[in-house]
């Protein structure tokens, strides 16, 4: 448990923004270096990703002759360079010898730095491969990647509308699913990485449900929305899971944190998200409070004054619901709103 108590009025305020601005900023100020591969050797989503948008950034210009160089290297222009210096491998590759360092994927495991790679014997066919950047649709039809695809023009961003016409998603063999990158490796290390509440990375970064990414930790995971990413962990984690996670919730909009020390004097943990706070003690355990019912809990002055939550809410009649604390429990009902009873 390492975070410090927050400002009380901060701590308070509901989606409060100035703690999502300062947890991007965080993310921000905590970016590692991105160059840390040797070439030929294992490297991570994020080392290709930075490697990939350099030459986006340079605006490098197509080419089957000679080499481009920065830091990153000299790799020959043209789409089988460009990826090959996206992986830092020892040499340019051509679309024919990168099939021996790639190994085929479904389409549905696409991740950033992935490759669309397409040869064929006849001289008149596409020729051609690309950066897997992302999905542009829900539907995953509509990959947007990072080329050097044609004379006149330059390595760029774009989105295949008509989608991968014959592609085939491939790996590169040395790729390494498990290492942290963007915000969530920001956010990763800043916690103090292996030795952080979170231990050694289980999964590569995934699709969250509602359109974040995620990344799942022995102890936890840390997950990415809109522009910045918070961890979830222990018990709040699995209350999150088991009460259908953002589908349910939506994202975190801090990490986890000090609660207050409720009036027996029991402390215990919370953490918002966007529809909802969740509140842990060792005592009672983990549960939700949110709609008019967290209305109520904020106003009475949080478990500082109705001490943890007992129970998630429950039916009431007459379509109401109700949630016991420990010193009181607040019903809710359509036609009465909101009202506290001492238990």
């Amino acid at each position: 448990m390492r975070s410090r108590r927050p400002n009380l009025l901060l701590r308070r305020a509901w989606g409060a923004a100035a703690l999502t601005l300062a947890a991007f900023a965080a993310t921000l100020t905590a970016a590692p270096a991105a160059n840390a591969s040797d070439p030929d050797g294992p490297i991570g989503r994020g080392e290709t990703m930075d490697r990939s948008w350099s030459w986006v950034a340079e605006q490098v210009p197509y080419s089957w002759d000679g080499c481009h160089r920065n830091q990153f290297g000299c790799y020959r222009p043209d789409c089988s360079g460009f990826v090959s210096m996206a992986w830092n491998l020892g040499s340019s590759l051509t679309t024919w010898t990168l099939w021996n360092v790639t190994s085929d994927i479904p389409a549905s495991d696409l991740q950033p730095g992935d490759a669309l790679l397409r040869d064929d014997p006849d001289p008149k066919a596409t020729h051609h491969v690309a950066l897997f950047v992302r999905w542009a649709d829900a539907g995953h039809t509509q990959p947007v990647v990072r080329e050097e695809y044609d004379f006149g023009h330059v390595a760029e961003e774009r989105t295949w509308g008509n989608g991968l016409r014959g592609f085939s998603p491939r790996r590169y063999n040395r790729l390494d699913d498990l290492m942290p990158y963007g915000s969530i490796r920001a956010k990763y290390d800043g916690m103090g990485g292996l030795n952080s509440p979170l231990g050694p990375p289980v999964t590569g970064e995934r699709d969250s449900m509602m359109g974040g990414r995620f990344q799942q930790f022995r102890n936890g995971i840390i997950i990415w929305h809109p522009d910045a990413a918070f961890a979830i962990y222990g018990d709040i984690l699995s209350k999150f899971w088991a009460t259908d996670a953002e589908r349910a919730w939506g994202f975190p909009t801090m990490d986890e944190a000090d609660a207050a020390q409720a009036p027996n004097g029991m402390k215990g943990r919370y953490q918002f998200f966007e529809r909802g706070l969740f509140l842990w003690s060792q005592q009672t355990g983990a549960h939700v409070v949110h709609g008019e019912i967290y209305k109520a809990f904020h106003n009475a002055g949080h478990e500082a004054a109705l001490g943890y939550p007992m129970t998630d809410e429950v039916d009431e009649a007459g379509g109401g619901k109700a949630q016991k604390f420990q010193k009181s429990t607040i019903h809710w009902n359509p036609a009465k709103g909101t009202w506290i009873t001492d238990n």
